[in-house]
């Protein structure tokens, strides 16, 4: 009954994530109008945005113009259940709350980078603003900031070398933001292996993707997607030793 009243929360709060993607790269205000159809801007009554329930019942379109919904909506709201389940299961408070929060902020950045190529800074501000009390009650600073500065060495050596030789710029500055707020969150250990499976992960992507729609060198790559899921993901692995502990 408990996962069952957490997962209804998070589907809720997954609600709101769906606003935030929408409206924070499109310059709106993620409070007013309320929500609306992006296709013909028709106000959403109240029962026709219930969480999950509403896409199912209205077949997943609109119910003024038709059009079809995305299933990002749903899927987000999904997920966002789920994440509520999992931080209130392998965790313990407050810990569980801060996981919530941040697995949730990076689920808004990893879809935004897929669909739009930026990270924006509202989002890493707030992360920012969550990861301080965290540090605070985790009394490891050192810890956390041997986190950031490995990440962002690493990450940083890279960019430099890729420059370099190429002359291209390989990753976005927001993409290191992003590094240095989740060396801050995970430590020097999980931040090498979230940027090591989530460049893994985004080669194979855009093979795959390349393979498919036509390859060229342009085509573009949201690091910051892979870098967020790989980062839930890998936060919630438990190690028994730690070198930098």
């Amino acid at each position: 009954m408990n996962y069952l009243v957490f997962f209804l929360f998070g589907i809720i709060i997954g609600s709101f994530l769906n606003v935030i993607i929408y409206r924070i790269p499109n310059s709106l205000s993620i409070i007013l109008p309320r929500s609306f159809c992006p296709n013909c801007k028709y106000k959403i009554p109240f029962y026709r945005n219930i969480p999950l329930i509403s896409f199912i019942i209205q077949k997943g379109r609109c119910e003024n113009c038709q059009s079809k919904i995305s299933l990002s909506y749903p899927l987000i709201e999904f997920l966002s259940g789920i994440i509520f389940v999992v931080g209130c299961s392998y965790t313990n408070y407050p810990e569980s709350l801060f996981f919530i929060i941040i697995a949730n902020l990076l689920l808004c950045i990893a879809v935004i980078d897929y669909k739009y190529f930026i990270i924006p800074y509202e989002i890493s501000i707030s992360m920012f603003l969550v990861l301080i009390p965290y540090i605070i009650i985790n009394s490891n600073l050192k810890y956390n900031l041997y986190g950031m500065l490995f990440g962002v060495g690493y990450l940083l050596s890279i960019f430099i070398l890729t420059w370099f030789f190429t002359k291209k710029q390989p990753i976005g500055f927001g993409d290191i933001i992003l590094i240095m707020l989740l060396g801050l969150w995970l430590g020097p250990v999980k931040i090498l292996l979230t940027i090591f499976i989530a460049a893994i992960t985004g080669i194979i992507f855009w093979v795959i993707l390349s393979l498919a729609k036509g390859y060229t060198q342009q085509k573009k790559l949201p690091f910051g997607t892979f870098l967020s899921l790989s980062a839930i993901i890998i936060y919630l692995v438990k190690f028994n030793w730690d070198l930098f502990r």
